[in-house]
């Protein structure tokens, strides 16, 4: 049996557990439907990565002197080859590189994809050599994967009310999860967008000497890493809103009509 609700004087019966069930599964389908676009927004990105390894001992020289030139290594910032390290992950395998602000390291395989270390380095300079904007960008990524996970929590597993029910903050959260989804994952697009900036800037000072084709291939290869992060944040919004509509549908209380 079902239980009821009393709102307005209107009297609304609560969705069988099975039901709500129901719109649990088709829900979470419906979010990895929508999300499943994102391994393909990667290809692009990996394609280009891989297309630059044979000019890579020019990145390499060209990181290393970055690191100077740039002035980060009076700030401490050190390039970790990550094919020296132990073990098996993206980095060592070059799949992968990132800036580690605590130990303010850049992790990467300098074999392999030192194309990607300017980027890092531009968030190095993100975090270090910069405003106070710039700096709460980056230190905003964190909370920003948080938040846009924790929206996907609100759509599949809160509990609606009726439409005519008295709204609380909660409520407000819930009918826009899918739109805080989205806004919560701006300011790591903004940060990401803002490293390959200043990563392609730094890139082209004199005394680093790197060739402008490669320059130029630099630029198509953050410009295909951003797109990543910025389909990200779209799908992931969308996959919020999707499930919470789902969920809307399947666990409304639905008004009693006796006619």
């Amino acid at each position: 049996m079902t239980s009821v609700q009393y709102y307005n004087g209107q009297e609304f019966q609560n969705r069988a557990p099975m039901t709500q069930a129901e719109g649990f599964l088709l829900a979470t389908a419906v979010s990895s439907a929508i999300l499943s676009p994102l391994a393909y927004l990667h290809k692009p990105f990996l394609n280009q990565l891989r297309k630059e390894e044979p000019n890579n001992y020019i990145y390499k020289d060209a990181l290393q002197k970055a690191v100077y030139v740039s002035g980060l290594h009076k700030e401490g910032v050190r390039v970790i080859p990550a094919q020296n390290l132990p073990g098996f992950n993206d980095y060592k395998l070059g799949y992968n590189a990132c800036f580690i602000p605590k130990s303010k390291q850049v992790l990467i395989n300098t074999d392999k994809i030192s194309v990607a270390g300017f980027h890092e380095l531009g968030h190095a300079l993100n975090a270090l050599k910069s405003k106070y904007g710039v700096k709460y960008l980056a230190k905003m990524r964190g909370p920003g994967y948080v938040l846009a996970g924790l929206m996907e929590y609100f759509a599949i597993f809160s509990r609606t009310k009726p439409k005519c029910a008295p709204r609380s903050f909660t409520d407000v959260i819930e009918d826009n999860c899918g739109k805080l989804a989205f806004f919560a994952m701006l300011p790591v697009v903004a940060e990401e967008a803002i490293a390959s900036i200043r990563g392609v800037n730094l890139a082209r000072d004199k005394k680093i000497d790197l060739p402008e084709p490669l320059i130029k291939n630099m630029k198509k290869l953050y410009a295909k890493a951003l797109a990543t992060y910025g389909g990200r944040a779209v799908l992931g919004g969308l996959a919020v809103y999707a499930s919470r509509k789902v969920m809307d549908h399947f666990t409304r209380p639905k008004p009693v009509d006796y006619n």
